[in-house]
């Protein structure tokens, strides 16, 4: 009996490295979007060699991801600011329409993520003529610890922040309470007609 204490208590502390490492392994929110964002725009300009970019305000890490995607992929890029030159290069830029999270309620102590980004983009040629001109929306949901939703936000920026679902207490408390009361009671009022019934 002890032998297979001692294995029970060493298989649950085997586990909970892993559980802690796969809850420090989820994606930010901010990753998500960059995720999101570089299946939108990642595969845009392809063929291009050299690049301006006019990106948005908004969303400025998702700006810093393309930027380094695109650098692996050696392409020379460019920013209409800090162009001084004569030459003609593609040009891509985009609009983020919108980007939020939401959080409902899973269970107790787990939530449902979901994330949802919709953007503009226009990619030009070297002789300023559309390529292409498209939207793009994507989105994201998965399951994550409710203990960890700080973890997981950027208090810089709004749009990686949502309001926690409401812990339902009416469920949690006032639900049993109710049942507890509601048996009682019809136990109490068989019990009684039935002893009425009897009764001479």
């Amino acid at each position: 009996m002890k032998n297979f204490a001692g294995f029970l208590l060493a298989g649950c502390w085997s586990l909970f490295p892993v559980l802690t490492s796969s809850a420090q392994e989820l994606a930010t929110n901010a990753q998500v979007f960059e995720n999101l964002g570089l299946n939108c725009l990642g595969d845009v300009p392809h063929t291009a060699d050299s690049l301006t970019l006019v990106p948005p305000s908004n969303l400025p890490y998702l700006t810093t991801t393309l930027i380094q995607h695109w650098q692996q992929q050696g392409t020379e890029l460019f920013s209409t600011d800090s162009l001084r030159t004569s030459n003609s290069y593609y040009s891509l830029s985009w609009e983020i329409s919108k980007a939020t999270i939401t959080y409902t309620r899973a269970g107790r102590k787990t939530l449902s993520r979901s994330a949802e980004l919709d953007l503009r983009y226009t990619f030009l040629g070297k002789d300023g003529k559309f390529l292409v001109h498209d939207t793009c929306q994507r989105a994201f949901s998965d399951k994550i610890p409710r203990s960890i939703v700080g973890q997981l936000e950027s208090p810089a920026y709004p749009e990686t922040q949502a309001e926690l679902a409401p812990d339902n207490w009416v469920r949690r408390y006032l639900e049993p309470v109710i049942l507890a009361a509601a048996t009682g009671l019809a136990a109490f009022l068989f019990f009684n007609l039935r002893s009425n019934r009897v009764d001479p």
